[in-house]
């Protein structure tokens, strides 16, 4: 089905969301004195569809674009959405920081995945269009007004280091970026696990909001959330035990394990089997290195506690 034959999903005439882009869901909200775009289409011609789509809609500027983080998928089409004009571009800092010194890098990577594709002419574009930086960066919490609805920024650091959500109380939904991906795998490259499981628990618990916008798939219900919090409540569980082994860790039949959880293109396996490989590598690290430290610490407090005897 063509992008042309449906339109994007609209909430209650106010918020709308596109999920069969390439690589990851956007979303825009048409608030009193224009457009807010949440995050941007990874291809540019998907870019183009996009903004004359919401001009259809209402013929508004956009006012703003919102990265909800860094990753090259939701940054590189920004002036296509802005039509070269000015505008707001927001991030957290820390995604300021990645995009400046990484985000050429990415541009080229998705180049090189639309030519591999055959769609040659988007990658043309792509090199013809700017990528722009955040102009406007926080740290914590940021409220935007721009009549009705108010938008709320939040800093949410699990999924990545510089990933936000952006809440919309007025309507009951939350646009997540990362932190939810449905039928496909989580980048694991820069996550805190453990605060990453700690925020899925308050949105399966419904006590963000009812209407879930992930970084890739549709929208959810707070139950909808389950799957990505399965996957890595069992990860974290497999990377403890094995951190706390003595035996050399064979980390094929775990990879394996993982790869089953979401369908994945076979184009992509050797990709995927080495994003996972990688995370658990990382992970066990981190886990192993921790375990250490408790143990020295448990010895010191012993051996203090024996000097004092």
């Amino acid at each position: 089905m063509g992008l042309e034959e449906k339109p994007p999903l609209s909430l209650d005439s106010r918020i709308f969301i596109e999920d069969r882009l390439h690589f990851s869901t956007v979303g825009a909200v048409r608030t009193d004195q224009g457009w807010v775009c949440i995050d941007t289409p990874a291809d540019p011609s998907h870019a183009i569809w996009w903004r004359q789509t919401l001009k259809a809609i209402a013929p508004l500027p956009v006012l703003a674009v919102i990265y909800t983080d860094a990753n090259r998928d939701r940054v590189l089409s920004t002036a296509i959405l802005l039509e070269d004009r000015p505008g707001l571009v927001i991030a957290h800092h820390q995604t300021f920081d990645r995009i400046k010194s990484h985000g050429e890098m990415g541009r080229q990577q998705v180049m090189d995945w639309l030519i591999n594709m055959g769609q040659s002419e988007s990658a043309e574009l792509l090199t013809r269009t700017p990528l722009v930086l955040p102009n406007l960066t926080f740290a914590d919490r940021l409220i935007l007004h721009f009549g009705s609805p108010m938008l709320i920024l939040e800093h949410m650091d699990g999924a990545s280091p510089g990933q936000i959500w952006v809440r919309i109380p007025e309507h009951d939904v939350v646009f997540v970026g990362d932190t939810v991906t449905l039928n496909a795998h989580p980048n694991l490259s820069e996550a805190d696990l453990e605060r990453w499981l700690e925020q899925l628990q308050q949105l399966r618990a419904g006590r963000v909001a009812h209407h879930i916008v992930p970084g890739r798939g549709p929208l959810v219900e707070p139950e909808g959330v389950s799957p990505i919090l399965h996957y890595l409540k069992t990860l974290l569980k497999r990377v403890k035990t094995l951190a706390g082994s003595r035996r050399k860790v064979e980390l094929g039949p775990l990879v394996n394990e993982f790869m089953g959880y979401f369908p994945v293109p076979e184009h992509d396996r050797e990709r995927i089997q080495r994003r996972i490989r990688l995370a658990i590598e990382r992970l066990l690290d981190l886990y192993t290195e921790e375990k250490r430290a408790k143990t020295g610490k448990a010895a010191a407090a012993k051996a203090g506690s024996r000097k004092k005897a």
